[in-house]
């Protein structure tokens, strides 16, 4: 007994420790960014729970993908806007693309402030601006999706989904510039 209370102080001790020199430095560096304690909790809890950040995400998003090839870039998403491809689209974008779901990176409002954006640069596409949206067709969107964008964190999903997949994809992520 007495040395499973020996290791509990050790273990809180050591944790008390850490929370002294770690919570100190977290408010400086909130302070520093503008973010009061609430703020950074909110972002922190997000983040922890893997849904990524809030907000608008940059906008307008300056653009570091390759142009897809003509033939491609002019084609128009072939797959109808309806309930059930908008629902499977969904469900690729949050949780069955492979190899990771849409918004691990472009995070579930499709923001580009995903649990794993910090990691990146250039950072993820902000699918919800507007702006940027409006110049991106759905054949270059496509073809990013498929075969991945070198020098980005976007890797190729050839592999794992098929065209009509892809485009029901992109059904889903067009609705995250319309409803703002």
């Amino acid at each position: 007994m007495k040395k499973n209370t020996s290791k509990l102080q050790s273990v809180f001790r050591g944790a008390l420790l850490c929370g002294l020199l770690l919570c100190p430095l977290l408010d400086a560096i909130s302070e520093a960014a503008g973010l009061n304690p609430r703020m950074r909790h909110r972002l922190s809890t997000q983040e922890h729970h893997g849904l990524g950040s809030e907000g608008p995400g940059v906008c307008p998003q300056q653009r570091f993908t390759a142009t897809a090839p003509r033939e491609i870039r002019e084609q128009t998403n072939p797959v109808e806007a309806n309930h059930k491809n908008l629902e499977a689209g969904r469900s690729f974008f949050h949780t069955d693309a492979q190899p990771t779901a849409c918004k691990v990176c472009h995070g579930p409002g499709g923001n580009g402030l995903g649990m794993m954006a910090r990691g990146l640069n250039p950072p993820p596409r902000n699918f919800s601006c507007n702006e940027t949206m409006k110049y991106i067709s759905d054949g270059q969107l496509f073809w990013i999706i498929k075969n991945g964008s070198p020098e980005t964190g976007m890797p190729p999903f050839k592999q794992n989904l098929k065209d009509e997949d892809i485009w029901k994809i992109i059904l889903y992520i067009r609705n995250f510039a319309k409803n703002n």
